[in-house]
């Protein structure tokens, strides 16, 4: 979001219902772990802000719990995020127990 749509750490906070220096703390650690810039490709999937409101859930959780939504399988969102089918399922299972967590 900084680089491809040229956002500020606030803006990107205020779109994500984070703290600002939670942005910015996950920037700096992504920019040392990687130095190149992401390509970013368009795949034909995308996202709608609106489910990284809720912050019980981190944004790989919120992102599963979509997908599941969507009524994609396991094996799908593993490849679509190129991730293990086993770590989806372990993901979305714990996502679960959080969303019917009384608050």
């Amino acid at each position: 979001m900084k680089e491809n749509l040229n956002m500020s750490y606030h803006e990107i906070a205020k779109e994500l219902n984070r703290d600002d220096r939670t942005i910015w703390t996950a920037y700096k650690k992504s920019l040392e772990k990687q130095k190149e810039l992401l390509n970013i490709k368009e795949r034909g999937m995308l996202l709608p802000v609106l489910i990284f409101k809720d912050r019980r859930f981190t944004v790989f959780e919120s992102v599963v719990l979509y997908l599941k939504e969507k009524r994609m399988r396991y094996s799908e969102i593993a490849k679509s995020l190129d991730r293990n089918q086993r770590n989806i399922w372990t993901v979305y299972s714990r996502a679960v127990i959080k969303l019917h967590k009384k608050v």
